[in-house]
């Protein structure tokens, strides 16, 4: 336990900066935990500090929490938009463009955003604007 200690304490330290105190975050803590049921989420411990005006009483906890719940779990979105992309490549690889390629990888990373569009009016608006460019 001693040895976890010194751990992060060394990870919550930057030069001689510190964010929190891991020495009062442990105490605070143990306190904090009489208040909050054994199953919440951090979410909602950091909820019930907000509402209840404990957060200046649980400052390094406030902290923590706050960082906890602000940082990615994983990078998954980005390793999605690498796999995607080598989809496309490997299937059409021969016959594309990098414009082209680079068009259907943010139509597939974008999946979400590209139900909302409504596909008629867009094919309304190219088709006209390249028919105005025809020549007579």
């Amino acid at each position: 336990l001693h040895q976890q200690f010194r751990a992060l304490v060394t990870v919550l330290t930057h030069d001689d900066m510190r964010d929190i105190d891991a020495s009062d975050l442990g105490d605070e803590l143990k306190a904090l935990s009489r208040y909050i049921s054994a199953g919440s989420t951090p979410k909602a411990a950091l909820e019930y500090m907000c509402t209840n005006k404990m957060t200046t009483l649980f400052s390094n906890a406030f902290v923590a929490l706050r960082m906890l719940l602000t940082l990615p779990v994983t990078v998954a979105s980005g390793e999605h938009s690498f796999s995607k992309l080598t989809l496309i490549k490997t299937h059409l690889r021969s016959t594309m463009t990098q414009e082209r390629l680079v068009g259907l990888a943010t139509i597939s990373v974008e999946h979400e955003l590209t139900q909302t569009v409504d596909l008629q009016e867009q094919v309304q608006i190219f088709a006209t604007k390249k028919a105005r460019k025809a020549p007579l």
